[in-house]
């Protein structure tokens, strides 16, 4: 099977996705039109794909021409050209049948491996993904992404406990529950906390039930300790799509990503963290570290670095305030 890439505009926005021509039909993942703000799910048992959008739901059957469709409380099924196939275990549905039934427009479709695709939908997501806090106030936020574990959240700890700062946690929920004390001690020591999934998997590859699970798990395990609620999120790896902000803000979270990225995970000596900080900081930061590494459990350059980032933050006039509020 000749299976491409191909670059598709969404909405200016480029895409790249795998694709397959059939008989001059473009077949493409349905997992993709999740950048098109569908919401995309799958069914095992009837190895069948659904994609919805408003009051239009399309339902495809593997290696089935039959297809379902739903719009405003009337069903019927279609015949397709092309059958959908399955792939490296993505049903790939026609990309111009989906297209138009859910009222996208297809500007260009050549053979130069490029498409441009206007969804006809104004999307704005300022008001619930936040890169930064605001810019009037000289505040900044720590944010550590991936715990808690044993090694390396228990000395962030003692760094912050020392210098009377409070961060936020974006916890991971397998890893609350591997180490609760460690995440009781977040809590108690009066920190914020975020969902960062349970898994830390890349939310673009995932279907909408995939998704809710990752966040209902951790939350439910947050909540289990806490006694509420938290109603901050980050996407793991900062990746998502139109389709996942919108799962992620009917769930009740911001989106939290971040203007200052230490990139401590790869390595960096502490002297390579403070520079990049004392290079990207402004008003309003969001800095973005590490109580936690899957591959190498070590964090030598965030622990080292740390409490002179706090110093320096300090002595430049600088709050250090939990995430929520850098939002107020």
């Amino acid at each position: 099977m000749n299976v491409q890439k191909i670059d598709i505009y969404v909405d200016g926005y480029q895409v790249q996705s795998n694709y397959y021509e059939n008989n001059g039909y473009i077949m493409i993942p349905a997992i993709f039109f999740k950048h098109t703000n569908v919401l995309v799910d799958c069914n095992g048992e009837q190895q069948s794909i659904t994609l919805k959008k408003n009051n239009i739901t399309i339902t495809f059957y593997k290696d089935q021409f039959v297809v379902l469709l739903e719009e405003e409380n009337q069903t019927k099924y279609d015949t397709l050209v092309v059958m959908p196939f399955e792939y490296d275990e993505k049903i790939f549905v026609p990309f111009q049948y989906v297209s138009q039934k859910l009222g996208m427009s297809i500007l260009e479709c050549s053979n130069s491996h490029t498409i441009n695709l206007l969804t006809n939908l104004s999307f704005k997501n300022d008001e619930t993904v936040f890169y930064k806090g605001q810019t009037n106030k000289k505040r900044v936020a720590l944010t550590f992404d991936d715990g808690p574990d044993n090694i390396n959240t228990p000395k962030i700890l003692d760094i912050l406990y020392e210098k009377k700062v409070q961060a936020t946690f974006f916890v991971i929920g397998q890893q609350v529950r591997y180490y609760p004390e460690v995440f009781k001690r977040i809590i108690n020591e009066g920190h914020e906390v975020g969902n960062h999934s349970w898994s830390h998997p890349n939310f673009i590859e995932l279907t909408t039930a995939e998704i809710k699970n990752e966040i209902e798990s951790t939350e439910a395990v947050i909540r289990s300790h806490m006694g509420r609620s938290t109603s901050i999120l980050r996407p793991p790896y900062g990746f998502f799509t139109k389709s996942d902000i919108q799962i992620i803000n009917e769930l009740g979270y911001k989106v939290i990503l971040w203007s200052v990225d230490t990139l401590d995970w790869s390595g960096l000596t502490n002297e390579e963290i403070i520079s990049i900080v004392d290079r990207d900081l402004t008003e309003g930061a969001i800095i973005l570290q590490h109580c936690f590494h899957s591959t190498t459990g070590r964090l030598d350059g965030t622990v080292k670095a740390l409490p002179k980032i706090i110093d320096k933050l300090i002595n430049e006039g600088y709050e250090i305030v939990t995430v929520p509020m850098l939002l107020e």
